[in-house]
């Protein structure tokens, strides 16, 4: 085929072609902007998973303090050894689990706010892959169709056109 074909013939294959390139490009965009999602969701989830699972040992561990420290104001002894669930607990213990109280409700505070955090993360993520899908949509369907055009119209306009040329009349 000669360099310089006419116009309506580069235009018809360059539309083909643009379209093959665009569906091209847009499954391997999405293709690595999913690998990325995925390390991020992976993170996002075990970040949630632990932060529940250490909420719920801590909220453990404070409702014991809580019965021992009940168990110490219902005692009207205040030096004698508290027991609760089968440990004996003396004055100094008491006063180390008060102090540890307040920290255990700190740490907690702090672990509901790295999974209000993880749960923005996720949020944003999957906004992010529903951007993903609505444009890698469009592009395919943009590239479906200049392929479609570009491939009917260079056979109808062109190549039949050209066939009809060369036959005898």
């Amino acid at each position: 085929m000669p360099l310089f074909l006419p116009t309506a013939m580069r235009f018809y294959k360059i539309t083909a072609i643009l379209g093959l390139l665009v569906i091209i490009a847009t499954i391997v965009f999405s293709w690595i902007q999913i690998e990325k999602f995925e390390q991020t969701v992976s993170d996002v989830f075990e970040e949630i998973v632990t932060s529940n699972m250490e909420v719920e040992g801590l909220n453990t561990e404070l409702g014991h303090i809580d019965k021992v420290l009940q168990a110490v104001n219902q005692s009207t002894d205040k030096k004698q050894p508290v027991t609760v669930d089968d440990v004996s607990y003396d004055a100094y213990e008491v006063e180390r689990l008060r102090a540890e109280k307040n920290t255990i409700i700190l740490y907690i505070k702090e672990k509901e706010l790295d999974l209000v955090e993880s749960s923005n993360i996720k949020n944003h993520v999957m906004n992010e892959v529903r951007l993903l899908f609505v444009t890698a949509l469009a592009f395919l369907l943009l590239g479906t169709l200049m392929t479609a055009f570009g491939i009917t119209a260079w056979y109808f306009k062109i190549e039949l056109f050209e066939d009809r040329r060369k036959k005898p009349r």
